[in-house]
């Protein structure tokens, strides 16, 4: 039922947000805030989605652990069978906007930037349901994917990027950042937006400055690839130390 719920959620609120920027808003396929909007929605409904991996069923797991059994294995086995379920529900969201919305994209490398934001973002849901309590588990996971992806938009982040602190701060946690720049990098190259209105030539000003200034001595492209991998990956490795040191107590 929890997995009906995601889904149907997923594909109504895909096609919502590309009917809304389509026909109401009318912005442009390269545009970044529909583009944002639509991030945050997929990794805010998949963190916490991923939740219930973890964060369900703590004391069955630690009665298990108690028994001998393989806390590796078990940290596996469940996130392998969650990956099914995210791959699916990413899929159901950018099919369900990019057959609304119509972009003269490829659905390929459309889908790959929300793909990596899934991965990521089950990350987050991952690493918050072993290391913090039940209770507030909800409003950790809505508060990073909501108020550090809106953070990926243009206007926001280039005051982060001076180079210091607060720029690998928030690189480090906002998906966003990295998704946004994968979206807008390849819809950019691909359509070659020569906007007439003053409003849309300083949006893309604006996010050309942004989201080409920091490439990992890479393409722009392939720097959001590797930075959503890595992030992903260090929040699944954080996830399987909670589970195994965290409430050790319990655990006999």
């Amino acid at each position: 039922p929890l997995r009906a719920v995601f889904m149907s959620a997923l594909c109504v609120g895909g096609a919502g947000l590309a009917c809304l920027d389509k026909f109401v808003n009318k912005h442009p396929a390269w545009e970044c805030f529909p583009s944002m909007m639509s991030h945050v929605a997929l990794a805010l409904l998949l963190a916490i989605f991923s939740l219930q991996v973890f964060g369900v069923n703590r004391p069955m797991f630690w009665r298990e652990s108690a028994s001998g059994v393989n806390r590796l294995a078990y940290f596996q086995s469940r996130t392998d069978v969650n990956t099914i379920d995210l791959v699916l529900m990413s899929l159901i969201f950018a099919g369900s906007y990019f057959v609304v919305r119509q972009p003269a994209l490829s659905f390929g490398a459309f889908f790959l930037p929300y793909l990596l934001n899934a991965y990521t973002a089950s990350g987050w849901g991952y690493f918050i349901s072993t290391a913090v309590p039940p209770k507030n588990q909800p409003f950790l996971v809505s508060l990073i994917t909501i108020v550090f992806g809106l953070i990926g938009h243009p206007s926001q982040l280039k005051q982060f990027l001076d180079g210091g602190a607060g720029e690998g701060f928030i690189s480090s946690l906002s998906i966003t950042r990295w998704s946004m720049q994968m979206s807008f990098h390849y819809a950019y190259t691909t359509l070659e937006p020569m906007p007439c209105k003053n409003m849309y030539k300083s949006f893309l000003g604006e996010a050309k400055t942004v989201f080409f200034k920091r490439d990992l001595g890479m393409d722009p492209w392939w720097a959001g690839f590797v930075a959503l991998s890595i992030i992903g990956t260090i929040l699944r490795v954080a996830s399987f130390l909670c589970l195994r040191f965290l409430n050790r107590d319990k655990q006999v």
